[in-house]
């Protein structure tokens, strides 16, 4: 034997589905596709540190000294192939020793890959263990554990995995069929074919065998805290994004309801869709214990979800499946996923919190598809997004006029108000859309907080919006906007600084990445007269977000209580003219110089704002007339921002810029009608 060498490699085994049949009943278009795909074999091949060994016309064999650039390869190729005209490949890879002679590779390493690849289906790409373990913790590589399997002339059973990167096919385990041993092949035949009897047993023996290999790790974090990653879209379909965010979203939601797990909010999570960050620091910057990928596919009315639960902590997958359901049965789906994520984690689930999950929001998937799509929208957080989210929601409804969540966003819309209306227009809308959604679900918690801040921010019934947001949190102890406004009304109400507080860090816990909640902590730590803890929130908050505009006005506010002059004018030269509804930049400027002496140029740049912004913010302008010791034009403008609700009167009972007036009869007057005496 000559030029004979042995060597470990990465092997990567081709073959071309239904190719026989193909050369059968149309030669000319089989030799196309076959040219076709040597053709971007010999392109991508050598270019990724590979050679082609054995060609077998319509597969080969391939030999790399990288893990990963056997694996980059797969995916070049299959996604070369996906263009017309289509090759529908499957690909088989794993790591062993092999023999090479005279060109030609042989040896278990080479048994293996090809046994994987048999179980392959087109535009597919599965791998062994020993390849997983190489990529487990590079980001550009998403796989899924399609659990064991007993090949032919394999000794001991060994697990597939399938890569889930964009684009990319993901088998279902039961649809599998390849080199098996026959005691596999008849286990995963077509249910139809089995004799009832039969089927029964061996639906019982694979639940108590699927349930040990699924649990085989186990979850062996401390708390149970868990953030639902955005799931990858394989429809191929970018039209088919919000109904796949509103599916990751759906399973968040529902988790959310359980007590006992700690669930991370979208905002944060949404920060991660297509990130190329390891998943194991996705998971220590969100503080979970646990985290679950997946992918949706949607054909026509058909839709399966693939998810699986990795252990932060180990990295160990705790649980992975499949589910394949007809679209008008999404519902149960995703709450079955939630339930199974609960049951992983070892969570507590009530009898009340299993009926919450098991709720079907509509029975019209189209109007579900239409409020996904609104509240992507609504996220954006501009007045264009807002308008697009009404315009969804709408059609919601037109749909099915007893769609609770659907009225609940539109009241959401309505508080925030970028919609130009003034409060005494805004807040009223928002309140008769939240009473709507809570008229047709009792439980809905996020109808609940937003009537709850109408009842505190417009209304002054702090009372009444108290017991609103607790049930608020009972029906949904992971929603951080619940949590964020019980924790002001505990702080603005006088009733406990420190609790409110809490619970803000509650809510920031729950959704760590949100630029409004960590720009609220800060807000609220003034609010307190924490000056320093204040300022280190609020950089943190334009760590996220340089130019947020509310996090830089309150940060000068922060400055001038410090007396650090400088570093206050310095961030007032960075804030946006066009923000005028609050911080609005010649205003502030004003209040900067009044508080820092120059009396005079605070009264020209006051001159200036009213000038070119005259129905700005009452209570913002109430600020600077303190500041200049004009004390009754204070007091008339905070009772101009009484009479039109300007929302900011919501912090006055705890705002510092009004320290100087509180003992003065009007403001006191003013307390006393805001129920704050």
């Amino acid at each position: 034997m000559q030029n004979q060498r042995r060597q470990l490699a990465a092997i990567l085994f081709t073959d071309i589905v239904g190719y026989t049949a193909m050369m059968q009943q149309d030669e000319q278009n089989a030799v196309s596709i076959t040219k076709r795909y040597t053709s971007v074999l010999k392109q991508f091949v050598p270019s990724h540190g590979g050679e082609i060994l054995n060609d077998y016309g319509d597969g080969c064999l391939c030999s790399f000294s990288s893990a990963t650039e056997a694996v980059r390869c797969a995916i070049e190729i299959q996604k070369q192939l996906r263009n017309e005209p289509r090759v529908p490949l499957r690909i088989g890879l794993h790591i062993g020793e092999v023999l090479l002679e005279d060109g030609k590779i042989f040896g278990d390493g080479v048994n293996v890959a090809s046994r994987i690849q048999s179980l392959a289906q087109g535009n597919s790409i599965l791998f062994s263990k020993e390849i997983f373990d190489k990529i487990r913790n590079q980001p550009d590589f998403k796989s899924i554990s399609l659990g064991s399997f007993e090949f032919k002339n394999v000794e001991e059973p060994m697990e597939v995995f399938a890569l889930a990167n964009d684009g990319l096919m993901v088998p279902k385990k039961e649809e599998l069929s390849g080199k098996l041993k026959e005691v596999q092949k008849r286990s995963s035949g077509k249910k139809w074919i089995i004799v009832s009897s039969v089927l029964l047993v061996l639906a019982v023996a694979t639940f108590f065998i699927a349930g040990k290999l699924k649990n085989k790790n186990g979850f062996k974090g401390k708390d149970r805290s868990v953030v639902i990653l955005p799931f990858n879209n394989y429809t191929n379909s970018p039209e088919e994004a919000s109904f796949i965010d509103g599916i990751t979203e759906e399973i968040t939601t529902q988790l959310a309801k359980i007590a006992d797990i700690k669930v991370i909010g979208r905002t944060s999570a949404v920060l991660f869709k297509n990130s190329k960050k390891p998943l194991d620091q996705i998971a220590e910057t969100l503080g979970v214990s646990a985290y679950l990928e997946g992918s949706v596919q949607k054909e026509g009315n058909t839709v399966r979800i693939t998810a699986q639960l990795i252990d932060a902590n180990t990295q160990e997958h705790i649980w992975a499946d499949t589910y394949d359901r007809d679209l008008k049965d999404i519902f149960s789906m995703q709450s079955e996923v939630a339930q199974e994520i609960a049951g992983q984690l070892h969570a507590k689930l009530t009898e009340a919190e299993k009926d919450r999950i098991n709720k079907k929001p509509t029975d019209n998937i189209e109007a579900y598809q239409f409020y996904s799509r609104g509240r992507l929208f609504a996220d954006r957080r501009t007045p264009k997004g807002d308008d697009s989210a009404e315009v969804n929601y709408n059609k919601a409804l037109e749909l099915d006029p007893n769609y609770a969540l659907a009225y609940a966003g539109l009241a959401d819309l309505y508080i925030v108000n970028l919609k130009g209306l003034s409060q005494l227009e805004a807040m009223p809308i928002a309140k008769d859309f939240a009473t709507k959604a809570l008229l047709l679900d009792t439980t809905l918690s996020e109808a609940l907080t937003t009537l709850g801040f109408t009842q505190s921010a417009f209304d002054y019934d702090w009372s009444k919006s108290k017991n609103t947001l607790k049930k608020a949190i009972d029906y949904n102890p992971n929603y951080s906007r619940a949590h964020l406004f019980y924790g002001n009304l505990l702080q603005y109400t006088g009733e406990s600084t420190e609790h409110g507080i809490n619970e803000l860090k509650k809510a920031l816990s729950l959704d760590p990445l949100s630029k409004n909640l960590n720009y609220v902590l800060g807000r609220n730590y003034y609010y307190a007269k924490e000056y320093d803890s204040s300022y280190t929130q609020l950089r943190k908050t334009l760590a996220l977000d340089p130019a947020f505009h509310l996090a830089q006005g309150n940060l000068v506010f922060v400055l001038l209580a410090q007396k650090n002059f400088n570093e206050a004018f310095q961030v007032i030269e960075k804030l946006d003219t066009i923000y005028k509804a609050l911080y609005y930049k010649p205003t502030v400027l004003s209040y900067a110089y009044a508080i820092s002496g120059n009396k005079i140029g605070a009264r020209s740049e006051l001159e200036k704002s009213l000038t070119t912004r005259p129905d700005q913010s009452p209570y913002e302008l109430a600020k600077v007339y303190v500041a200049l010791d004009d004390r009754n034009e204070a007091l008339n403008n905070l009772e101009k921002a009484y009479q039109v609700r300007d929302i900011w009167m919501y912090n006055l009972y705890v705002d510092p810029a009004f320290d100087p007036i509180r003992n003065e009869p009007r403001f006191k007057a003013l307390m006393k009608k805001m129920n704050l005496e």
